[in-house]
C-alpha cells in the first residue's frame, strides 16, 4: 500500500471515529434535555406539595425542632491494629468513601466534561442515604449520575439523633471532576 493510500485510509478511519463521537454526543445531549425536563417537573410537583403542606402545618417560632442534645450520623469500625471498635464521624467517613469509590466516567473524559457536582441528600432515620438532587456543570448529566452512584453506595450509618431519637439529616457534598492536564 502506498503512502498516499495509507493516508487516505487513516483519514477515512478518523472521519468514521469523529462521526461516531458526534452521534454519541448528540444522543447524550438528548438525555441531558430529558433530565432537565424531569428535574423541572419534579421541582414543580415538590413546590405544589410544599405549598399544600405549609397550609396544614403550624410552624415553630424558629422553624426548627429544638434539640437539647443532637448527634450527627457516624460509623463504627474495628481498628485493625488494636482490635477495638472506634467511632468515625460521618464527614471523615464520606471523604474517604468518595476517594475510594470515585471513577471518572470514560464518556466524560472522551468528551472533556468536567466540573463540580453538588449532591444534596438525607441520611434517614435508619442511617441510609436518600438522594434529593444533584446539580452539576452544563451538560454534566453523566457527572451527576456518577456522583449519585458514589453517595448511594454509602453503607448504612448509625443515624443522627435528637434527644436520643433517630432523625433525618440533610447534607450537601461537592464532588469535583477535574481532568489532569
Amino acid at each position: 500500500m502506498s503512502t498516499q493510500d495509507r493516508l487516505k485510509e487513516l483519514a477515512r478511519v478518523k472521519k468514521e471515529i469523529d462521526e461516531q463521537r458526534k452521534k454519541e454526543w448528540d444522543a447524550y445531549l438528548v438525555r441531558v434535555e430529558e433530565s432537565k425536563i424531569a428535574k423541572q417537573k419534579k421541582k414543580q410537583a415538590d413546590s405544589i406539595e410544599k405549598s399544600k403542606l405549609a397550609d396544614n402545618i403550624k410552624k415553630d417560632v424558629d422553624g426548627f425542632t429544638n434539640c437539647s442534645n443532637q448527634e450527627s450520623p457516624y460509623y463504627i469500625r474495628k481498628n485493625p491494629t488494636t482490635g477495638f471498635e472506634e467511632k468515625i464521624t460521618f464527614t471523615d467517613y464520606i471523604r474517604k468513601h468518595i476517594y475510594n469509590k470515585f471513577r471518572y466516567p470514560e464518556f466524560a473524559m472522551d468528551h472533556e466534561l468536567q466540573g463540580r457536582v453538588m449532591v444534596h441528600f438525607i441520611i434517614d432515620k435508619e442511617g441510609n442515604p436518600q438522594i434529593k438532587e444533584a446539580n452539576g456543570p452544563k451538560n454534566g448529566l453523566i457527572l451527576e449520575e456518577e456522583a449519585i452512584r458514589i453517595i448511594k453506595s454509602l453503607p448504612t450509618a448509625i443515624p443522627a439523633t435528637c434527644d436520643g431519637k433517630p432523625i433525618n439529616i440533610m447534607y450537601a457534598i461537592p464532588i469535583n471532576f477535574q481532568m489532569q492536564e
